[in-house]
């Protein structure tokens, strides 16, 4: 993941041909930027006078709690909830949107992370029916059904795209090359430094051109043994 940053010169920003043209970086009280073509001029944020409310402390922690897990993946969620996307809404602020309200539990200041209810994709496409997930000396081995659904379309060279987390480690792992449906299976090596901790797993299915996507299911957390 690439970040753009804006230039500065003296506080003093570049804007092109008016307020409607290019633009960016801070002029006294005004800050201009662009995205997606779209050029924005904005006020400078004001000095917070007093403390935050409970109700904003709140969704504060709620929002980092979920931001810090989905942050990492962004690459998957790119693809995961790519077909998502709005124009004030890239496919990370999608990811982020419907999680904080499904995936975070408990109560201020103790909130955690359910991650049974973490979906790290969301579409109509077929996924692997039948799924299932099993560690055994250090393999992490995944199945999923490979018959075709004309209905659907599916093709055997979609794209089967899984993920490991591993709490303890604060780690994300997934598979080197993504498996095509049409193998129906596939041994993922658990690196040493992993073994002896859990491991969470999701899966989602998307073709060649990520143009269908299917919902992520939770394949469930297993000792990485």
């Amino acid at each position: 993941m690439r970040f753009k940053f804006l230039k500065k010169n003296n506080n003093m920003a570049t804007i092109n041909n008016g307020v409607i043209g290019r633009a960016s970086g801070k002029v006294g009280a005004v800050i201009a930027s662009s995205w997606k073509s779209i050029n924005y001029l904005k006020g400078l944020p004001k000095k917070r006078t007093k403390g935050m409310s409970e109700e904003q402390l709140i969704q504060q922690d709620r929002f980092l709690k979920i931001s810090k897990f989905l942050m990492p993946i962004t690459p998957i969620l790119q693809v995961g909830f790519g077909l998502s996307k709005t124009e004030k809404m890239t496919p990370t602020n999608v990811a982020l949107q419907l999680n904080i309200a499904q995936a975070v539990s408990g109560t201020y200041p103790n909130f955690s992370l359910d991650y049974s209810k973490i979906e790290i994709s969301t579409g109509s496409y077929l996924n692997g029916g039948g799924m299932e997930a099993a560690v055994d000396n250090g393999i992490l081995s995944i199945y999923w059904d490979t018959i075709l659904n004309s209905l659907y379309k599916t093709k055997a060279d979609d794209q089967v795209i899984i993920l490991v987390y591993s709490p303890e480690k604060d780690e994300f792992m997934t598979a080197p090359t993504p498996p095509t449906r049409a193998a129906g299976t596939i041994d993922i090596q658990i690196p040493a430094h992993l073994l002896g901790g859990k491991g969470h797993v999701w899966i989602f299915f998307t073709d060649r051109k990520a143009e269908k996507v299917s919902k992520s299911t939770y394949l469930g957390q297993f000792d990485l043994a």
